[in-house]
């Protein structure tokens, strides 16, 4: 008789359940609890790796949600006026800058010496006479806001005012309070910028806006003889590689408060 070998392996019985399942009877079930723990960890990792992509984002991009919402204003605001009946010609028109697209006055932070800039929500006090040369003194200052250039001349007197700031305080991180010139990169020619100074308000139209390299440094230089402002601020923002500046010219001066 020719022997063929066979092994016989017995299999334990099979539950009616496991068979119903299609479910192999030696493979342990995992628990539900233990799948809902996995699926909850790795939901978080997911949740942590996107929160450290777009936290450091959320403050510019709340920066240009509220440039883009007071853009909208405007226009809205725009085609009603277009659709009013214009004043008859002996009304005259009063010329105010200090306005938001909603059309509310505007209180300027500080009268001593401040900056306004309707179009882009800027209003904040200017630190004066700060040296551009050195940086213990300018980087003190540039932590409060804006700073005037101590090279430059004040509003009040025949000259260009020369003001700076930061854009962010780091390449990846705007701030509400260092962070002031952040939109001036979306300021074209011909809007309205105000400076007070000593009680008085100085207005100012965009001329031009031009990169340039930080070696230039002929603009601190002081240039009498035409009231000027020249605005200042790192390009691209928080990268120091180069330099924003935007110049505008004297408009008018009002002595009266507004």
């Amino acid at each position: 008789m020719n022997s063929f070998g066979l092994i016989y392996q017995y299999e334990p019985a099979v539950g009616k359940n496991q068979l119903r399942e299609g479910r192999s009877p030696c493979k342990a079930k995992k628990s539900p609890r233990t799948a809902w723990q996995l699926r909850s960890f790795a939901f978080g990792l997911i949740a942590l790796s996107l929160g450290g992509i777009t936290g450091p984002l959320t403050p510019a991009l709340r920066l240009e949600a509220e440039y883009r919402a007071r853009q909208a204003v405007k226009a809205i605001q725009a085609r009603q006026a277009k659709q009013e009946k214009p004043l008859p010609k002996s009304v005259p028109v009063v010329f105010n800058p200090l306005q938001t697209p909603d059309g509310a006055s505007i209180s300027p932070a500080s009268r001593d010496f401040g900056l306004v800039i309707p179009k882009i929500g800027i209003n904040t006090a200017v630190i004066p006479a700060v040296n551009p040369t050195d940086p213990g003194q300018y980087l003190s200052a540039l932590k409060k806001g804006v700073a005037h250039a101590s090279t430059s001349y004040f509003p009040d007197e025949d000259g260009t005012v020369y003001l700076f700031s930061h854009s962010t305080n780091y390449d990846w991180f705007v701030s509400d309070l260092n962070a002031v010139f952040y939109l001036l990169k979306n300021l074209a020619e011909g809007d309205l910028i105000v400076v007070y100074y000593k009680g008085s308000q100085y207005t100012y139209r965009l001329r031009e806006k031009r990169v340039v390299a930080p070696t230039e440094t002929s603009y601190l230089i002081p240039q009498k003889g035409a009231k000027t402002l020249i605005l200042q601020t790192c390009w691209p923002p928080g990268s120091t590689t180069e330099r924003l500046l935007l110049f505008a010219d004297f408009v008018e001066q009002q002595s009266q408060s507004v």
